[in-house]
């Protein structure tokens, strides 16, 4: 039994909360859905599962269930809540580190080494990292499982939920910071363009 995700906690609360009458039922219904998720999936790779357990699946269970009692438009905005409020924790911490120790003038290539790793091309993405001098990383994310797997499962408009939380998670995490995005693949663009950059002053 896979750990439970933020998403199916968070849905499991909004069930309780919204719909306390059909809370039992929805959240079976949902497992159900999980279930199936998972098996049409079972063979990608251990790197890809990380992100379809933690986020993607869930997320397109909980949104499929929420939409059959609440409408797209309501679950969506449910999905984005419970997705940026992890994401704020996640800023939290992140901001935290940036300040200790000066670790901010670190970031930027700490930011390539960690999307090389965990969002690497054995989980499902592709990039094309730019040459930049040491204070700035930027890259173009040109494939991205999350945009894939919402396309397939007839969901593209979830994706913007995942794209929106890396703004919340990366943007103004420290004054000498700057993150900047002008497109997502989520958003119909031909990619995501990436970019943080430790900005140096006298």
């Amino acid at each position: 039994m896979s750990k439970q995700s933020y998403i199916e906690k968070g849905f499991i609360e909004v069930c309780k909360n919204r719909c306390p009458e059909q809370s039992e039922k929805l959240i079976s219904d949902m497992n159900k859905r999980l279930a199936v998720l998972r098996k049409e999936t079972e063979n990608e790779s251990k790197a890809m599962k990380f992100h379809l357990e933690s986020q993607i699946l869930p997320g397109i269970a909980t949104y499929e269930t929420l939409s059959a009692v609440m409408g797209k438009e309501q679950a969506l905005a449910e999905i984005h809540r419970i997705v940026e409020l992890h994401s704020l924790k996640m800023k939290k911490a992140v901001s935290k580190a940036a300040r200790f120790a000066g670790m901010y003038k670190r970031f930027p290539k700490i930011f390539l080494k960690i999307t090389q790793k965990t969002f690497g091309r054995d989980a499902g993405f592709d990039y094309k990292i730019y040459d930049t001098d040491k204070n700035t990383a930027r890259l173009d994310m040109i494939k991205c499982p999350y945009h894939i797997m919402t396309v397939r499962y007839g969901c593209p408009e979830l994706c913007v939920c995942f794209c929106d939380s890396d703004d919340t998670a990366y943007g103004d995490i420290h004054p000498k910071l700057r993150w900047h995005r002008t497109k997502t693949l989520g958003r119909g663009n031909d990619c995501c363009d990436f970019s943080l950059s430790y900005i140096k002053t006298e």
